[in-house]
Formats: structure tokens, C-alpha cells, sequence
């Protein structure tokens, strides 16, 4: 039985009332299909409209597989969904495309290469320091592609994409190189969809958002939440905050055209935090919950490399995240029957999973994640993310630990 077993429980149902299959969530948008009482669905998304909350399914109707809207209470199992749904939320390492493409550049210059020095800073999250260092530098070899990667990604980090996409654009027209190349694309097309212009300053991190989704008074309250549970969240991981993080608060649609994230996810961290608001006049719990998840990973990503597993299960875990007893069963069924993956073996990007298998993914995580801690109760956690150098060590510790 693969690991994806798990998720398929999880996401496939059937309609417990005939319903009509709509091109959207509500009344109005257009009959897809009608499909009867007891139709196997796969659940991919939730969605709030008008009409009231809804899913996106696909199902067979006549050996074709189509997909469409159905009304939340049709489907049996929804509250499986949503619980699995909350804890699925792009990883930091996995949706820091920009990072990676930046880092694979700058490989090329050397150890000893300016934009190598000012890359370290930026990877601990002092942007700001690393356009310092580097200003000198650029104006006596302004055509060294390494350095215009590298003040791009300190702009875009600074959440400057208009002087970002300047610098890359003249990395790529010095040394053409499609990583590069795709980050300039990615930069227009969140500049393009992205409708936020407001900014907030707070203790530990700047806030921009669209008025039009969110009120002042809203944006008041997300930033004094970011404010205290990156403090919270810093205490715990013992993270530094250098610099400001650079939060952005947008509408839902503005969020995926910009992101290009994929459909199952709840926020996202590339240097910046991203996260999708609904129209509301205060910070839901589960805003607070996805503002502290993004956060843990700009934390993580000052103070080291790590691997995905730990990102998302500190992710999931400091933002109170917990494993219902059925998946803790699940698991630990797969892992009786060595048919678990090493935690080793998870990779990197998980971006590109489908919902089933990132699902899958951050169950396990969440689960190795807690015996991490059990196992680290008396030192604490921070005594293992002083030291990035021995996390293999660990890694291997908790792989035994849980029988891997």
C-alpha cells in the first residue's frame, strides 16, 4: 500500500444528495452536470461564494473525468477535507523558487565572490545589509551578472519588484540564463496581478495589502498578529530578525494569478510571506494560524538550511496545528508495514505535489516533527537549530526513533 493510500482516504467520497456540478460556487454559474445521490467524488479545493461554502470536485460521468462545484453539504467527509486542507500550505523552501534559481547563479561566481558574501546575507534574511556591501561593488564592475542576481533578490526581498526585475534583466542581458529569465517572469506577473499598495510598519515586519480587501483597521490587526507571533515564534526557534520581514496580504485571486501557487495552498513564504484574505473585519483564527505557519519558515530560513520535513512540521506544530487520531493511526499503519518513506527520502519541493501527496507529506512531517520534540524535550529545540551542521545526525536519530 503506498504512502498516497492516506490521502486518497482522505479526498475521495461520494455525494450524499443529487447535485448539480456548476462552473462555480454559486446559484448562478453555469450546470456543468447534474450527478446523482452516492456519485464518487475527488475533493480538490474549497471555495466561499455567495451561495455559501462549496468544493471543487472532479467525477466520472460517462468515462469522462469532468470537474465543477457542488455545495459543501453534498459531500460526505467534508470535515476530513478541511482538517487535512488546513494543514496543507506551500512550503518555504518548495515556494522559494526565486531563492533557489538566485543561489544556483551565484554558485557560479566562487566562495570569494562579492556576490557570494552578500548572498550569505541575504539567506539570513538582511537584505537591506547585502545591497549595502554590494553598492560599491557594482559600481566598479557593473558588469558582473552575479552581483545584479543578487541586489535583485536583496530588492525583491525588500518587496522592490520594479528595481528587482531592473537588476535581473541586466544579470540575464550579460550572461543569458533561463533560471534567471524565470524569475524576471514571475516578478511581472505578481507586479501585474498583485493590487496591493498600502503599508504598514510594525516591530518586526512590514505589512502590505490591498484596501480594497482588507480596511485599515483590519490591516491594523494582521500586523499587530504577525508582530506577536514572530515574537512568539523567535523565542521558541531562537531566530534573530535582523530586518524586518515583508508581509503581503492580498485577495484570494490576486494571491494565485501572483504566486502561481498551487490550488491547495493556504500561504506561501519566498523571502517574503504570502497570504490570500477574505473580505472580514478581524484576523479569523485561521488567518492567525497561516500568518504563524509562514512565519516559522522566514524564521527557519535565517537561521539555516533545513530540510522540508522539519519546515513544515515546526510549520504546522508552532502554528497549533495537531494530527487527529486517525492519521496518527494511518501513519503509523505505513510505517508498520515499512511502506513510510524515510524522512530523507521526502525531497525538497513539495510545490509541485499534487494535494494527495503533499497531504500525505505533511502528515508525516507533523508526526516525525512531534517525536523531534519528544525526543528533544530536556535540551529544547533551539539547542538543534544552533546547528545546521548536525541535523543529518538527528534526521537519522528520529528515521530509527520512528522505525523508518
Amino acid at each position: 500500500m503506498p504512502a498516497t493510500w492516506l490521502l486518497f482516504a482522505i479526498t475521495a467520497t461520494t455525494l450524499n444528495t443529487e447535485s448539480v456540478l456548476r462552473g462555480g460556487c454559486d446559484a448562478e454559474e453555469e450546470q456543468i452536470a447534474l450527478l446523482p445521490a452516492g456519485q464518487p467524488v475527488e475533493v480538490r479545493s474549497a471555495l466561499t461564494g455567495g451561495g455559501g461554502s462549496c468544493y471543487k470536485v472532479v467525477a466520472d460521468v460517462g468515462g469522462k473525468q469532468i470537474s465543477g462545484y457542488v455545495p459543501s453539504k453534498a459531500v460526505d467527509g467534508a470535515g476530513a477535507f478541511e482538517e487535512a486542507r488546513k494543514s496543507a500550505r506551500d512550503i518555504g523552501g518548495a515556494g522559494n523558487a526565486p531563492a533557489a534559481a538566485a543561489a544556483a547563479a551565484v554558485s557560479k561566481a566562487g566562495r570569494d565572490h562579492p556576490a557570494t558574501k552578500a548572498w550569505r546575507l541575504i539567506e539570513a534574511n538582511q537584505p537591506a545589509e547585502a545591497l549595502r556591501l554590494l553598492e560599491h561593488d557594482l559600481q566598479r564592475y557593473p558588469a558582473d551578472p552575479y552581483l545584479h542576481v543578487v541586489a535583485g533578490m536583496a530588492f525583491y526581498r525588500m518587496d522592490n519588484l520594479e528595481q528587482a526585475m531592473l537588476h535581473w534583466k541586466e544579470s540575464a542581458a550579460i550572461e543569458p540564463n533561463p533560471g534567471i529569465e524565470a524569475m524576471i517572469r514571475r516578478a511581472e506577473r505578481e507586479k501585474t496581478a498583485d493590487k496591493g499598495s498600502e503599508r504598514m510598519v510594525g516591530n518586526r515586519v512590514v505589512l502590505r495589502y490591498e484596501r480594497g480587501t482588507a480596511p485599515e483597521s483590519l490591516a491594523k490587526s494582521m500586523l499587530q498578529v504577525l508582530d506577536d507571533e514572530y515574537t512568539r515564534i523567535s523565542f521558541q526557534l531562537g531566530c534573530r530578525a535582523n530586518e524586518k520581514v515583508t508581509a503581503v496580504a492580498s485577495s484570494r485571486e490576486s494571491y494565485f494569478q501572483a504566486t502561481q501557487a498551487a490550488e491547495w495552498s493556504g500561504g506561501l513564504y519566498d523571502g517574503r510571506i504570502h497570504v490570500p484574505i477574505s473580505d472580514s473585519r478581524q484576523v479569523s483564527a485561521e488567518t492567525r494560524r497561516t500568518f504563524a505557519h509562514e512565519l516559522v519558515h522566514a524564521c527557519l530560513h535565517e537561521i539555516g538550511q533545513w530540510p522540508a520535513w522539519l519546515h513544515e512540521g515546526l510549520a504546522q506544530k508552532y502554528s497549533g496545528q495537531t494530527l487527529a487520531p486517525q492519521y496518527r493511526a494511518a501513519i503509523e499503519a505505513l510505517i508498520k508495514a515499512h511502506q513510510a518513506p524515510k524522512l530523507s527520502q521526502l525531497g525538497q519541493n513539495w510545490s509541485r505535489m499534487s494535494a494527495r501527496n503533499a497531504r500525505a507529506a505533511y502528515m508525516l512531517a507533523l508526526y516525525a516533527t512531534e517525536k523531534l520534540l519528544e525526543k528533544k524535550a530536556n535540551t529544547g529545540i533551539g539547542n538543534v537549530l544552533r546547528n545546521p551542521g548536525d541535523f543529518a545526525r538527528v534526521e537519522a536519530e528520529i528515521e530509527h526513533a520512528l522505525g523508518l
